[in-house]
């Protein structure tokens, strides 16, 4: 059975039988105190979308691998260099069952556009990171609703156009 939990902001837990992957660990859920962090179980994978602090949080990206010593961190270049900073291993290839789409992250207010991975888990779930970009989405798709770089219109767009079954708002 997948148990798939928003803990906050862009920070998805999904648990499966065989593995829980912790998408986008940010500093907001490490450190807004709106989530008991020890609930969050045994980590197995972290998966991060892109560099943005949202997404992801060498503290927490720390108190992970304290936890589960042969934690897996997946994610693109610009992250790996993140965090090799912090003496972290991030690989660039992809575990089994998981699939990957390099979509651009939407320009925010300041002009950049980082490098963006969009992850699908088990044909069943997608996160896209700060991207609307993605051509395919699984079932199930993390949707960006109210970032600085969007609209609500722009996210329903997205998700009419993916067409999902179900949609866990992120980014809100």
């Amino acid at each position: 059975m997948t148990e798939i939990q928003r803990l906050s902001d862009s920070c998805v837990l999904v648990t499966t039988d065989n593995e829980a992957t912790l998408f986008d660990p940010g500093f907001h859920t490490f450190t807004s105190g709106d989530i008991e962090i020890d609930g969050i179980g045994d980590v197995t994978r972290v998966l991060i979308t892109h560099e943005h602090g949202d997404h992801v949080s060498p503290d927490f990206i720390g108190w992970l691998v304290e936890r589960r010593a042969d934690l897996q961190i997946f994610s693109n270049e610009a992250v790996r260099g993140l965090l090799a900073k912090h003496d972290f291993d991030v690989r660039t290839d992809l575990p089994d069952g998981v699939s990957s789409e390099d979509v651009p992250h939407e320009i925010v207010p300041n002009g950049a556009s980082p490098p963006n991975r969009s992850f699908t888990i088990d044909g069943l779930f997608t996160h896209p990171g700060d991207s609307r970009q993605a051509t395919t989405s699984a079932p199930i798709l993390a949707a960006p609703l109210m970032a600085p770089w969007g609209s609500m219109t722009g996210a329903v767009e997205f998700v009419r156009r993916l067409g999902p079954q179900t949609v866990v708002p992120v980014h809100d």
